[in-house]
């Protein structure tokens, strides 16, 4: 495969990526880790036809995520014996910085919106949230879950001092752009003396967030339908925006009511992916062309609209810093955290 031109090795491992996908969306994925099996046994684990189960599984001998245990196979009387290769698909059993297993599965339906993303880049008109979040569900709000469970708490918040020492004496905490609302339920159960409200501009997340709150008896969080330039003045101590102001479609308009939405010394506390936007910098980074995939196909869609430039995941390194100062912020403290984000505090200028 090295030996390839570049262009071809990537057209074989998309098809090979997007048999992952399938397999993550099907089970075909755990069927194989669950150990070795004939198609038919495959199949049966995953509850697939066993003709489809026996193609996806060559489709994994030859992509390098599967093997056939010698002896088997090329006769009806010995079937193939399929198992997982270890040092490849093994990695799915592991625990990483970000869902892997969400990362495959929403591959496939995003190919799905290729036309759509095509008359996106050709009008210039990006895709609207509700379209995305029909086409996608769920699944982009999982990739960023375990970043959260292992960052939030640990990193982000003890790195300012200030906003922590307000979390725990009681403070009122807005997040913008909660989608499933994962770290606010974070928060709300590790700082029990503050009051956390989500607005999301998608009803149906909002109502999948609160039944979640719910089962999770948090009484310090709810989750409401609200577009973040409409925020009540003078209503939170906090701002919170994780991994999301770069999808939004007029952020001027989403500064400003942030600006009016913080009570006199309050902040904006804010996560961006840490890549420069210098695509000829970035290119050292190990996960470069998937930011930057993921910013044309999806982040950079969903803030693109007729008339205005939008941002998407790879505008934050090179902007970021100057759109809050230029929006009336004043930067406080600036890092770039171990799970690969800018985390940023600011005050509005005068506090």
């Amino acid at each position: 495969m090295s030996d390839l031109p570049q262009v071809i090795a990537d057209l074989a491992r998309w098809y090979a990526l997007m048999g992952l996908g399938l397999g993550e969306r099907t089970g075909l994925n755990d069927a194989l880790l669950s150990g070795i099996g004939t198609a038919e046994e495959l199949a049966r684990r995953a509850g697939v036809d066993a003709d489809n189960a026996r193609l996806w599984a060559e489709l994994m001998v030859v992509s390098g995520y599967a093997t056939v245990a010698e002896g088997t196979g090329g006769d009806s009387n010995s079937p193939a014996q399929f198992e997982a290769d270890d040092s490849t698909l093994g990695i799915l059993r592991r625990t990483l910085p970000f869902d892997l297993r969400a990362a495959l599965e929403i591959a496939v339906p995003l190919a799905g919106l290729m036309p759509r993303i095509e008359r996106a880049v050709r009008d210039g008109g990006g895709i609207a949230s509700d379209e995305l979040q029909a086409a996608l569900g769920p699944i982009p709000e999982r990739v960023n879950v375990p970043t959260y469970d292992k960052y939030l708490l640990a990193d982000w918040i003890p790195a300012h001092p200030e906003v922590e020492a307000a979390l725990q004496a009681g403070a009122d905490v807005v997040e913008i752009g909660p989608g499933g609302g994962g770290a606010l339920r974070l928060l709300a159960a590790a700082f029990p003396a503050s009051r956390f409200l989500g607005y999301d501009l998608d009803p149906l997340q909002v109502t999948e967030a609160n039944a979640a709150t719910q089962a999770a008896g948090l009484g310090n969080l709810r989750f409401e339908a609200r577009d973040a330039a409409l925020l009540p003045d003078a209503s939170a101590d906090i701002v919170a925006i994780f991994d999301a102001f770069h999808h939004f479609t007029d952020p001027d308009g989403a500064l400003a009511g942030l600006r009016r939405a913080l009570r006199p010394g309050g902040c904006l506390l804010m996560a961006e992916p840490a890549l420069t936007g210098d695509p000829v910098v970035d290119a050292e980074d190990t996960f470069a062309t998937i930011t930057y995939g993921a910013s044309l196909f999806y982040c950079f869609q969903e803030s693109k609209t007729p008339g205005r430039p939008g941002m998407g995941s790879t505008w934050g390194g090179g902007h970021l810093l100057g759109f809050l100062e230029d929006g009336g912020f004043r930067v406080v403290r600036a890092y770039v955290s171990d799970g690969g984000y800018d985390v940023v505090q600011a005050v509005p200028t005068g506090d």
